[in-house]
């Protein structure tokens, strides 16, 4: 496996509105990680490989799962949650730049912001 594509250890709040963007990021840069192997990875090395790159929190959220599968569906629902409409638009139209937020970070935010909409 390609060392360069290892993520960092997925430390994150599900509560943040940002997690659901950042979590599937995660999850590309993770799977590429595993396809970087220049032999198959079975289930089960998936799954260790998969503890090891969650904080301890997250790890045993997902303690029970016995395939790579079925903790990649617990994490899904931990951080994939179907959207609100009408709370995404109040995210939005209360949305105001913080201080030392630059115009292009601002506008950024807005627009995953308006993704929900």
């Amino acid at each position: 496996m390609d060392s360069a594509l290892k993520p960092e250890k997925l430390n994150l709040d599900a509560r943040s509105p940002e997690a659901p963007e950042m979590f599937k990021h995660w999850l590309r840069c993770f799977e590429d990680y595993l396809d970087s192997s220049t032999t198959d990875v079975d289930s089960t090395r998936k799954l260790r490989l998969l503890h090891g790159r969650v904080g301890h929190r997250l790890s045993a959220v997902i303690e029970n799962a016995t395939t790579y599968d079925a903790a990649v569906e617990i994490l899904k629902k931990r951080f994939i949650k179907p959207t609100n409409e009408v709370h995404a638009r109040h995210l939005l139209s209360t949305c105001s730049q913080r201080s030392g937020e630059t115009l292009d970070e601002y506008v950024e935010r807005l627009t995953a912001l308006a993704r929900n909409c």
